[in-house]
């Protein structure tokens, strides 16, 4: 047995800390400046809004620093820790009926008693009158006066084949590509959606966000499904260590007709004669269905609103020793595109407190986003 010497305690993340800052006093405070660098895309100053994003474990309470740094910049500042997300979710959908009954996936919707549709160039408000989060499907009704719609038809047949060529036709990230339909072709795959679900079938069109609700066509131009979701690449890598590649799913016609008994529209309108005995060409499908289909964004949305050029602030940090940084990245992504437009980094460890760790940061980010202005974290830094 040992005597004499009683056991060290053991080294923590705290007991470096102290130990680091004693190095960097000694040493003259080489390292109490900050040093930061900067990454950005051009015409940055377009930009009048920014959504900062709430920080986790924000225990030095940097999320409101941020956002009273961002207000300082001249921006519309909105903390999304109290606010709802900037952007709406975007959608597809297809008409049923010449009265304008739409139909579309609920988690387009969302909780939202209303949706803004666009069929053509036209814009107009819709409600929502049946849902079902099970299934995934919602039914909007136009409100207001319209013109009589074009409706697109379900399919009369309950029968879906493996090998069975199909067409989905809807508006994937809008956002980026523009409200023009697109068309994509592939084939139903199985007649069973993901872990043997009945009520879906896998398909190889491909699909993008912005798809969800897209009409699933035949070679006839009928609807013999709805576009709803893709599989799970998180999950699927987690169970099989690898990324799935186009494994997408569509909710049966036979499951959205028992969907519309159930809400009252009559089959009569949703369900109009069709030849079958003639199969048409990919052209001629775009044309039929590009008439009968919807760009639908959840809630009351006005075109001021989609005009909005805004960003995404997002701060992420850690730090050894309370009120001191150890490493902090700062970006900006642009709301639509949800294209990276500036990130600052700093790049080495500073004594500097946050809060001037964080100035300098805004001084730089300032001098990016608005060369030809008077920079507010630092006033007397010329402009050339």
């Amino acid at each position: 047995m040992i005597t004499g010497r009683s056991c060290p305690s053991p080294i923590n993340k705290r007991h470096i800390a102290i130990l680091l800052s004693a190095v960097l006093f000694v040493s003259g405070n080489l390292l109490s400046a900050p040093k930061i660098s900067i990454r950005s895309a051009d015409k940055l100053d377009s930009y009048t809004k920014v959504y900062v994003v709430g920080i986790r474990n924000d225990g030095d309470k940097v999320q409101p620093r941020i956002v009273e740094r961002t207000k300082k910049m001249g921006f519309e500042t909105v903390d999304l820790t109290v606010e709802h997300l900037p952007f709406t979710s975007q959608g597809t959908g297809f008409i049923l009926s010449p009265e304008g009954h739409v139909l579309t996936c609920a988690h387009v919707v969302g909780k939202e008693a209303n949706a803004t549709l666009w069929i053509g160039t036209n814009r107009y408000i819709g409600r929502v009158t049946a849902i079902d989060t099970n299934l995934d499907v919602a039914l909007i009704a136009l409100e207001g006066d319209h013109p009589p719609f074009t409706p697109l038809v379900l399919t009369p047949s309950p029968e879906v084949r493996i090998g069975q060529e199909v067409f989905s036709m809807g508006f994937p990230v809008a956002d980026l590509l523009g409200s023009k339909p697109r068309l994509d072709k592939g084939m139903i795959n199985s007649t069973a959606g993901e872990e043997g679900d009945e009520r879906h079938m896998s398909i190889s069109v491909p699909i993008q966000p912005g798809n969800s609700g897209s009409p699933l066509l035949d070679d006839h131009g009928q609807v013999v499904g709805m576009v709803s979701s893709t599989i799970n690449a998180l999950k699927m890598l987690a169970l099989e260590g690898t990324v799935p590649q186009n494994v997408n799913f569509a909710i049966k016609a036979e499951l959205l007709r028992k969907f519309l008994e159930a809400s009252k529209v009559s089959m009569d309108q949703a369900t109009n004669s069709a030849d079958r005995s003639v199969s048409l060409k990919a052209e001629d499908i775009s044309d039929n269905a590009a008439r009968s289909l919807v760009l639908i964004r959840g809630g009351i949305v006005d075109e001021q609103r989609l005009k909005e050029r805004a960003l995404l602030c997002r701060c992420v940090y850690s730090d050894l020793i309370r009120h001191q940084f150890f490493r902090v990245r700062i970006d900006f992504v642009d709301v639509r595109k949800l294209k990276w437009v500036l990130t600052a980094n700093l790049d080495q460890s500073s004594t500097s407190s946050e809060d001037k760790v964080l100035d300098a940061m805004f001084e730089q980010i300032c001098d990016k986003f608005f060369p030809d202005k008077i920079n507010p974290f630092n006033p007397k830094k010329s402009k050339k």
